[in-house]
Order: C-alpha cells, then structure tokens, then sequence
C-alpha cells in the first residue's frame, strides 16, 4: 500500500517535447494547496470562534499535544514511503512504554529504562519485517496480526490490563524530566519530536538507504524483482518505525507517570490520516515528513479548537472524519483533472 498516485517523468524530456513542457510539470497543482489552505482555514475558523484559540499558553499546549502524534507519523511515514502500511504502529508505542515503565518500577536507573523501552518496541518491527519481507505477507495483513497479538500481549504482562503506576519518590528525576522538563525552551517530548523528524527527513531525502526505500515503495514490483538489497531496507523501515514509535512511548510513560494499556492505540488512525493528508503536498503524492506534520497540525489543532469552543464529543470525531475526507476527494478529483 502507498500514498504514491503518479510517478515523477525523471530524465531528460522526450525528443518532441512542447517547449515548456518541463517547465509545467514543475509548476505548483493546486490539489498541493490543499493541505495549508484546511490548516489555514482551521485557525481563522477557530481563531474568531475563540479569543483562546491563539493565544501564547494554547499554543504551547497544541505543541505539547501534538509531539507523540507526530512521532507517531514519522514513524508511518517511513512505512508509508516504503509502500506498505504499518497498524501495529500503536502496539510499538505502547510496548515501549510498557518496557520504560516497568523497569523504573522495578528499580531501574532512567538509561536502562530508557534503552529497554526502546528494545521492546524493536520486536513489534523486527516481526513486521520478517512477515513483510521474508514471508511474503501483504503489510496490511501482517500489521494487523501483530497489532491483534500486541494487544493481548499487554494484557497478559500487566495481569489483565492493569495500569502501572509510577508515583514521585519512586520515579527518577532523570525519567521523570523526559515528560514534565525543558530544552531549550520546549518540552522534552516537542524537542525529541522535532529532532527525530529531522533525523528521518534527512534520511529519507539525503541518503542511498532514502532512495532506495523510496524505489521499492514507488516501484514494488521491479523491487521485488531486485531481491536481497531493497528487501533488506524496506526490513530495516519497520525497524526504524517501531524504534521512533517506541521514542513516543518513552516519552508516554514518563509523561503520563505509568503505563496503561492500549493508551498509544490511540494515535495510529490520526497518524494514517495525517500521512494521507500530507501526501498531498507532493507532486507525486508521496508521503513526507513534513507533509505528515502538517496533517498533524491539522488534526491536532482542530481537536484542539474543537474543545475550546466545547463541541459536544459525540461531534468531534464526525468533524475530524469530514475534515479528512474533504481533503483527500479534493485531492482525488483535483489530480484526476490535471492528468
């Protein structure tokens, strides 16, 4: 599965060519407009419904709320961009959360903690890249199986989902500062947000491993045919996936002082959406970092407007599902037109 609708022409125009035909493939389409226009839209909307809605301190509170979601996109992006889907995507957060809990419950310095979180989450995407790429299981269905394995393996380490509770004197000042404290005048988790999207933009868009992953998601059938190497990295994205995945839910824990369970199952739809929703920014309808973070800025700035102006939640989730839809039939039908 991917969000690439059309291929880029790449090498020299065709002999023949209209002169300035180069010229307008390069020009801006308008279903690219569609994403800043909704986000802009969002805010002006909300921005006179809500004398709060952009104010400093709301601001700051959008940021904070949007960091794991963003983490959470990053990570689909990388999937995305490799041509599949990753719905376990949650389950990686989750057990990374899981893991960092745990261990500083059990007594744990906050690297060791840290650093088992993260290896937990690894094996939601070292079992994604072997079902992907070594047996052959379509994405979506491997993803899916591994998220419905997940699930219930949270429930049998916390003894039927029972939370984990992390109260103050049992909780490190060095975990505890990786959800509550600053750097640089941000938040930890917006910090470690906005790090690691630039790290993996810079490696989707700067490196071989970038433009190969992207080969095999824009060309899966001559990937398939080139074997071992793009096997290899479209394995090594889910890796890479789970790894920020389970960042978020380090951050999770500290944050939310525990673990509970299922918590990070909450951002995998919004993290699809926001994917999608950037997709549309490029050309060519391949997903980006940051086109995902601009889907997650609009997501999470319309929960946010969303709750400032108290809509009634049976509302919100019918306003977020519009919002989405409206985007991508623009887009459909803008780029059908242009073609």
């Amino acid at each position: 599965m991917t969000a690439t609708t059309e291929r880029p022409a790449g090498g020299a125009a065709p002999a023949g060519a209209r002169p300035g035909a180069e010229r307008h493939r390069k020009r801006l389409r308008p279903a690219q407009l569609l994403a800043p226009l909704s986000l802009a839209a969002i805010v002006v909307t909300f921005g006179v419904l809500s004398e709060n809605f952009l104010t400093g301190s709301n601001l700051q509170v959008v940021l904070a709320s949007s960091a794991l979601l963003a983490l959470a996109a990053v990570a689909m992006t990388v999937v995305v961009r490799a041509g599949g889907i990753d719905l376990s995507v949650g389950v990686a957060v989750d057990l990374g959360a899981y893991g960092a809990a745990a261990l500083v419950a059990a007594g744990y310095v906050p690297w060791v903690a840290v650093v088992g979180g993260l290896l937990c989450a690894l094996v939601v995407g070292a079992v994604n890249a072997v079902l992907v790429t070594v047996v052959g299981i379509r994405p979506f269905l491997a993803t899916l199986a591994v998220w419905l394995i997940g699930s219930s393996a949270q429930q049998l380490l916390t003894g039927g989902g029972a939370p984990i509770y992390l109260s103050r004197g049992e909780t490190p000042d060095g975990f505890r500062v990786l959800g509550g404290g600053q750097v640089l005048g941000l938040d930890v988790p917006v910090a470690a947000a906005l790090v690691g999207a630039l790290v993996v933009a810079a490696v989707l868009g700067g490196t071989v491993w970038g433009r190969v992953l992207t080969a095999a998601g824009d060309q899966p059938s001559a990937t398939r045919i080139a074997g071992g190497a793009a096997g290899s990295t479209v394995a090594s994205a889910y890796l890479l996936a789970a790894l920020v995945a389970g960042l978020a839910g380090v951050l999770l824990a500290s944050k939310s002082s525990g673990f509970v369970p299922f918590s990070g199952q909450l951002y995998v739809l919004d993290a699809i959406g926001a994917v999608f929703i950037g997709a549309t920014l490029s050309r060519t309808g391949r997903t980006s970092v940051v086109g995902s973070l601009v889907g997650v800025l609009i997501f999470t700035l319309l929960s946010n407007g969303m709750n400032l102006v108290a809509l009634s939640a049976f509302w919100q989730d019918l306003a977020r599902g519009l919002v989405l839809l409206a985007v991508l039939v623009a887009a459909a039908v803008l780029a059908r037109r242009a073609r």
